[in-house]
């Protein structure tokens, strides 16, 4: 009788683990999913964690292997773009524009974003100020920014590196939508004949717009806190870029 509790766990812990489907694209991207239909070039699926979600589109010429709930694996690898769109559609529910989409997407990886505003500000007041980040996608809701910043500005030259994490809109980098962004380091600053560097952090809030393109557009508001000064100040960022 000891044993039942735990038997009765591992049957627990066993079915939750095989509740969902696991989609492993070409490029090792899991994704937990639950498959709504199958057609005959791509797989329609739910966000394990957003069931009730958008139902998105993958091209089985994308996917590398599928586990299915029961424990069932199938591998897709030997499926290319061209076999997938010569497949004959059985189903009204998808069109072929949906299909040719869906095999052709690109997934970005990859950020580039300039903001402008930090720009016009430095030549505002008399001076030079150029800010951009590179964010490296790592899941499809977590990227690893990095923010580089120099500066001119009343005879003082400032230089300032930070990274950090960045929560990624909607839980799907493609797409528009809130995120987080959390970025620490330190800033140089250069006024002869002393030279000072200090820790610099600006955790801030904003909202993402992407387009189908992979061109970038973003908007956030957040504290930024300078070492070297001992004080907070509201930043404003706006910013663009492109995916690639």
């Amino acid at each position: 009788m000891k044993k039942f509790p735990f038997l009765l766990l591992f049957v627990c812990f066993s079915t939750y683990l095989f509740a969902q489907d696991i989609i492993i694209t070409k490029e090792n991207e899991r994704i937990e999913a639950k498959i709504l239909f199958e057609y005959d070039a791509v797989i329609k699926y739910a966000l394990f964690n957003d069931p009730e979600g958008t139902a998105l589109l993958i091209a089985k010429s994308k996917i590398k292997t599928i586990t299915y709930e029961n424990g069932d694996v199938v591998s897709f690898e030997h499926i290319t773009t061209n076999t997938a769109k010569s497949n004959v559609i059985s189903n009204n529910n998808v069109n072929e524009n949906e299909i040719v989409r869906a095999s052709t997407e690109k997934i970005f990886k990859n950020v580039i974003r300039f903001k402008p505003l930090v720009t016009i500000m430095g030549i505002f007041v008399g001076g030079f100020d150029m800010e951009l980040q590179y964010a490296r996608y790592l899941t499809k809701a977590l990227a690893i920014p990095v923010d580089v910043e120099i500066g001119y500005l009343a005879g003082i030259s400032a230089f300032a590196l930070m990274t950090g994490i960045e929560g990624v809109p909607l839980q799907h980098r493609q797409k528009s939508g809130l995120f987080l962004n959390a970025l620490a380091g330190f800033i140089v600053l250069n006024a002869p004949p002393y030279q000072a560097i200090g820790f610099l952090a600006n955790p801030n809030v904003g909202y993402q717009l992407m387009t189908k393109k992979g061109f970038v557009f973003n908007a956030a508001i957040g504290p930024e806190y300078n070492g070297i000064t001992k004080k907070f100040r509201a930043r404003i960022t706006l910013d663009f870029g492109f995916a690639f």
